[in-house]
């Protein structure tokens, strides 16, 4: 996974602790687009630099004019990529991703209210129900919108996520565990 992490040159306070951030990441460059000093973090390899990604992006949310690209796509928000990146680190500290991404999942849903509908890709930032009143009256095919849901929520760059094939979808296999067996602990 590629991350980079652009951040205009300022010379006060939450700049520079963002600078001196960036600065450590695996690759640091200063590039001038419009005549404008802008700093690049760029982590190559994550989740290898995961933990000093996150405080970066973290640092770099009150920054005006500051933005990241996950696989050369660029994020809608900071704050968004804060949160999916946070998730990610914290399945990489479990030996059971899969798990620890359902059981946000089931949480999640909980808070919201769809206890009843468990998302069949277990991800706390695809609310399969939420998704499917979004998409009524797109042009979106059924067999896509785990794909589109996954795009939607600026999520789609996760290892973790499974998405159901055309073919599992289809024959109602489910990527969350407790779908094929509620009882599982």
């Amino acid at each position: 996974m590629n991350l980079v992490v652009h951040i205009p040159h300022r010379d006060v306070e939450p700049e520079s602790h963002a600078l001196s951030l960036a600065q450590r990441a695996p690759t640091f460059t200063t590039e001038w687009p419009n005549m404008q000093r802008v700093n690049v973090a760029i982590f190559s390899s994550l989740p290898t630099g995961i933990d000093l990604a996150v405080q970066l992006i973290g640092a770099a949310i009150p920054i005006e004019g500051a933005w990241a690209s996950v696989n050369v796509k660029p994020v809608s928000s900071l704050t968004k990529l804060w949160q999916r990146l946070d998730c990610y680190r914290g399945s990489l500290g479990v030996t059971n991703p899969k798990r620890y991404c359902q059981e946000k999942s089931v949480l999640f849903s909980t808070l919201v209210g769809c206890e009843h509908h468990l998302c069949p890709v277990p991800c706390q930032f695809i609310c399969t129900p939420c998704m499917r009143m979004e998409q009524e009256g797109t042009t979106v095919s059924p067999a896509n919108r785990f794909k589109v849901a996954a795009e939607l929520a600026e999520i789609d760059w996760c290892p973790n996520l499974r998405l159901l094939t055309q073919e599992e979808e289809r024959l109602g296999i489910s990527s969350n565990p407790a779908r094929l067996n509620p009882t599982s602990p």
